[in-house]
C-alpha cells in the first residue's frame, strides 16, 4: 500500500515492448506483466503498448494500468512477427516477415508519438534495446522527456551485425539511463563511451511459486524432470533430449521428463524423441498459462534448462522459489544466479555428456537434491517483484527530479 493520500499526483509512464500478455492466461513475457502490476501499487500510472496479434483479448487490469496495442500489418491474422517463438526465431522460420520490420517500426512510432502528445506521460521506459530502445530515445529527444531503455539479454546475444551493433550502442549512449537484467547481458554491449548501467533483474511473484500444497492431482509414482520456455533451438531441449535418452532403462522407467511450453520446434522435438526410443518417458504439454505454473514445479523433482544464450533465466527463480534443484548451462547470467554446487549444477552449453552426468548425478542423490532445493528457495526470496519494482521505481523517481536529461 502506498503511503501518499490517493489523491496525490501519480507519476505516469509509458512503456514500449515488443512482447507482453495478450490476454489473461497468455504467458508471453509474464514478466513485464508482474513487473508492471508491482509498479502501479507504488504511485505509478502505466501506459503499456504492444505488437497487435490474433489472440489479443482484452482482460480486466489494475488501476493505473493501460495496456494498447499499436496494428503494423493488414490483414490482422498475417501480423506474425512478434509472439510465439520470438521475433529473431519467427523471421529465421519465415524470411517473409523481414517486410513487416519497417512496418512494426514506424507503427510503434507513430502510436507512441500520439500518446506522448495526448497523455503527457512523464518518461518512457522501453523493453529491449532494439527496436523499442531506439524509437524511446527518437521520441524522447523530440518530446524532451527521460527515455529509459532495459535489456534482457536476447536483444544482446542474438541481434549481431555491424549495422545492429550501432544501432544497439547509439541507443545505449543516447538514452538517459539504461538497465540490465544481469552484469554479463550489459558486458555483451561493452563499456567504452557508454553509459555505466544500473543493474536490475528480473523478478518473481515468489508467494505464488513457494506455496507447498499445489501438488497435481494426478498421482505421482515417478521422479519428475521438468523443463519450462520457449521451444526454440537456442533453449537447448534437443540437448534436453539426448542426454535423458542416455539414462539406464532402469533408471527411465523410474523417470518421467516433462516440457513445457511452445515454439518452431515442437514439431522436431516430438521426432527426436521418437528417435531416440524415449517417445513414452517424456510428455510435451504445450503452452500452458502462467498461473497453473506452480503445481508443475511443485511436482517436479528436478528443473533442467541448458540454453545456449540467457540473459538470466527467470524460470530459474521460479524452480528455486519451489525449491526444485536446478541443472543449467553457464552462459550469459546463470551464473549471477546459480552457484555450482551450491544453489545448482552448472554445464557447459551444447555438451550431452556433460548434461547427462548432471541429471544421473541427481536423479542418484537425493541428499544433493534436498541441498540445492533448501539454498535456492532463499535464493529465490531476494527476486520478489516488490524488491525489484522499488529499484525502477527509485530510478524513475531520480531521473525525474534530475534536470540534467540527456537530451
Amino acid at each position: 500500500m502506498s503511503d501518499q493520500p490517493n489523491d496525490a499526483k501519480r507519476t505516469k509512464v509509458l512503456w514500449l515492448t515488443s512482447s507482453y500478455p495478450r490476454n489473461e492466461d497468455d504467458s508471453a513475457s509474464i514478466f513485464l506483466r508482474y513487473l508492471a502490476e508491482a509498479l502501479v501499487k507504488q504511485d505509478i500510472d502505466l501506459l503499456v503498448l504492444a505488437p497487435d496479434h490474433s489472440e489479443v483479448q482484452p482482460f480486466r487490469q489494475p488501476s493505473g494500468l493501460v495496456c494498447r496495442h499499436f496494428r503494423y500489418f493488414f490483414p490482422r491474422r498475417l501480423q506474425q512477427l512478434a509472439y510465439g517463438s520470438g521475433i529473431l526465431p519467427n523471421l529465421r522460420a519465415a524470411p517473409w516477415l523481414y517486410l513487416q520490420v519497417p512496418f512494426f517500426i514506424l507503427s510503434m512510432l507513430v502510436a507512441a508519438g500520439w500518446i506522448l502528445r495526448s497523455q503527457r506521460p512523464s518518461l518512457i521506459h522501453a523493453h529491449w534495446i532494439f527496436p523499442q530502445g531506439t524509437v524511446a530515445v527518437v521520441l524522447g529527444k523530440l518530446f524532451r522527456i527521460p527515455a529509459i531503455v532495459t535489456a534482457h539479454g536476447s536483444d544482446v546475444f542474438l541481434l549481431k551485425g555491424r549495422f545492429l551493433g550501432v544501432i544497439k550502442r547509439w541507443t545505449v549512449k543516447n538514452c538517459t539511463v539504461w538497465t540490465s537484467n544481469s552484469w554479463a547481458t550489459s558486458g555483451a554491449i561493452g563499456a567504452d563511451g557508454l553509459l555505466s548501467p544500473h543493474i536490475i533483474p528480473m523478478g518473481i511473484n515468489y508467494r505464488h511459486f513457494a506455496l507447498d500444497n499445489r501438488k497435481l492431482s494426478v498421482k505421482q509414482t515417478k521422479l519428475i524432470l521438468l523443463f519450462v520456455g520457449r521451444l526454440v533451438e537456442t533453449k537447448g531441449v534437443a540437448i534436453l533430449l539426448k542426454a535423458y535418452a542416455l539414462l539406464s532403462d532402469a533408471l527411465l522407467d523410474a523417470t518421467e521428463l516433462w516440457i513445457i511450453g511452445d515454439g518452431k520446434e515442437i514439431e522436431r522435438l516430438k521426432a527426436l524423441a521418437y528417435e531416440c526410443r524415449i517417445q513414452d518417458k517424456v510428455i510435451f504439454f504445450g503452452r500452458l498459462p502462467n498461473n497453473q505454473l506452480p503445481k508443475y514445479y511443485a511436482a517436479a523433482d528436478i528443473f533442467v534448462s541448458p540454453s545456449m544464450i540467457e540473459g538470466q533465466g527467470v524460470t530459474f527463480l521460479e524452480a528455486l522459489a519451489n525449491g526444485v534443484p536446478i541443472i543449467c548451462s553457464d552462459v550469459g547470467g546463470v551464473a549471477e544466479i546459480i552457484k555450482h554446487g551450491e544453489t545448482g549444477l552448472l554445464v557447459r552449453p551444447n555438451n550431452v555428456d556433460e548434461l547427462f552426468e548432471a541429471i544421473y548425478r541427481l536423479i542418484t542423490n537425493r541428499e544433493l537434491r534436498m541441498k540445492l532445493s533448501k539454498a535456492g528457495k532463499k535464493i529465490a526470496r531476494c527476486y520478489d517483484w516488490e524488491y525489484i519494482a522499488k529499484q525502477f521505481l527509485s530510478l524513475y523517481i531520480n531521473h525525474l527530479n534530475s534536470a540534467e536529461f540527456r537530451l
